[in-house]
Order: structure tokens, then C-alpha cells, then sequence
């Protein structure tokens, strides 16, 4: 099987590809990636988490404060249980511990004040009911692993998220900030997973979207028939680039350095 982001990456640079796939060549982590990770997997907690933090502990009677807390305390304590597990990579690479702790609870912090306003507005006008959740926060699924054999293509999607006419979006969650635009290679990432979505569930999935978790920006984008055809044609790429293991020709970009095999591309 193929992976999705086999795709996103010969998008970007197919010698990358070639010593992963080919070469078999382990990447080293870059204090960026290991960065990425880290923040990835505690924002993806958090939101699996929410859905029965909010339905067990959240109780009519409260004011904005106490929902805040107990939301805010809950992200914390993600953040600590996550960064524990990753605390010694994190000093092989350099990276000050508390320093990220503070910075990733501060960006958590605002977050969660504002779903806690949102909660106790609804909270305000309709009561505690069992549509909160499902009226202020799509539904989701988190981590949806999906793969077609028909394709020979597999992923896992960030979030799905499904509206009350029985629609589904895939969301992809990414670290940054957003800044000129949506990167071709974003788009071709969700426009797979729309494409494997369609061949599981037999829908038309005509829209995705990306969220920047760590700045709280979230853009919705059409995934036109170009986009799927596109996706095929780089599946076809990959293909022929694994099945011929012939080597492509490296290209120097600014990308470059913040990829974890620059040493092996650019030694000199």
C-alpha cells in the first residue's frame, strides 16, 4: 500500500521518496519535526477528549470561569501526560521542555476560553440538553484509518467531521501558522482522503478543510474533479517511481533544510 503522505511528499520532492521507499533510509528527527509531533498528538487528545468532558462535567449551573476550568485543566493535563512520553527525545535534541509546556498551554488556553463561552451561551438559551455537543461542535471522528484496495492507497485522516444533513468533511490539523495561501501539497493530502472517502461510503465529498490548530484558523476549501485527477496522476507517479527504483534527480530547495535527510542530499 501506498500511503497519503507518500503522495504530499513526491509532490514536494520525489528524491525524498526514493531513500525512504527505496533506499530505505531512516530519517533523522529534526527538532522541527519532533516539534510537529508532539503538537499534533496533544491536539488530537484534546479534541477526542471534549466531546465526554463536556457531556460528564460540565453542568448547567456553571459560569463561563468554572467551564473554562475544568476544559483548561483537562488540556493541561494532556499536554503533561504527551510531553512526559517524549521528554528525554526532547532533550537529545535540545529542545527546552518547560519552555514548550508554557507555550503550548498559553496556546490551549485561549482555545478553550472560547469554546467555554460558546458552551455557556447555549447553555443560556436552551439548557444542557444532549444536542450541545452536536449543535456547537461537528461531530468527529479522530485518527480515521481508511485505505482502497482498488487504489492501492491507505492514510489516516486527521478528523472527519460529519453536519446534521449527514455531509462529511475531512479535516487535516496542522502546526504554523497559515500564510500565502494553501499549499498545493495540503490540498492534494485532503483531496485523497476525500477521494478514499468516497470509495468507502459511495458519497460525493466535494469539500475539506485545514485547520491551524495552533492559531485557531480554519479554512475550508472545494475539492474539485481536478483535485482527485491530480491525485491519481502522482499515484501513478509513485508507482512507476517504486516499481523502476530509478533515481531522480535531486532539486535544492528551501525546504531543504528543515528536512531530516539534508545532511544525506547536500554533504557538501
Amino acid at each position: 500500500m501506498i500511503y497519503v503522505t507518500d503522495l504530499t511528499e513526491y509532490l514536494i520532492c520525489p528524491y525524498k521518496i526514493y531513500l525512504k521507499k527505496i533506499k530505505c533510509l531512516p530519517m533523522p528527527q529534526t527538532p522541527e519535526m519532533l516539534t510537529g509531533t508532539l503538537i499534533h498528538k496533544i491536539y488530537e487528545e484534546v479534541l477526542s477528549r471534549e466531546r465526554i468532558i463536556i457531556e460528564q462535567r460540565i453542568q448547567e449551573d456553571m459560569e463561563i470561569d468554572e467551564i473554562f476550568k475544568i476544559l483548561y485543566a483537562d488540556s493541561k493535563r494532556v499536554i503533561k501526560n504527551v510531553m512526559i512520553k517524549y521528554k528525554e527525545k526532547l532533550k537529545g535534541l535540545e529542545i527546552n521542555y518547560l519552555d514548550l509546556i508554557k507555550e503550548l498551554q498559553e496556546e490551549l488556553k485561549e482555545d478553550e476560553l472560547l469554546k467555554s463561552i460558546q458552551i455557556k451561551k447555549y447553555i443560556s438559551i436552551y439548557g444542557k440538553n444532549e444536542n450541545l455537543y452536536n449543535n456547537l461542535f461537528l461531530i468527529k471522528d479522530m485518527e480515521y484509518q481508511i485505505s482502497s484496495n482498488e487504489l492501492g492507497v491507505t492514510g489516516k485522516i486527521d478528523k472527519i467531521e460529519y453536519d446534521q444533513e449527514g455531509n462529511l468533511y475531512p479535516v487535516e490539523l496542522k502546526t504554523g501558522i497559515f500564510t500565502n495561501g494553501i499549499k498545493k501539497h495540503e490540498k492534494l493530502q485532503v483531496a485523497a482522503y476525500a477521494l478514499l472517502l468516497e470509495k468507502e461510503k459511495g458519497i460525493n465529498v466535494p469539500l475539506g478543510f485545514l485547520e491551524y490548530y495552533q492559531v485557531n484558523q480554519r479554512l475550508p476549501f472545494l475539492i474539485k474533479e481536478e483535485d482527485k485527477i491530480e491525485v491519481l496522476e502522482i499515484l501513478e507517479k509513485v508507482k512507476e517511481l517504486l516499481n523502476t527504483e530509478k533515481e531522480p534527480i535531486k532539486e535544492r530547495k528551501n525546504i531543504c533544510q528543515r528536512c531530516g535527510y539534508n545532511s544525506i542530499c547536500w554533504s557538501d
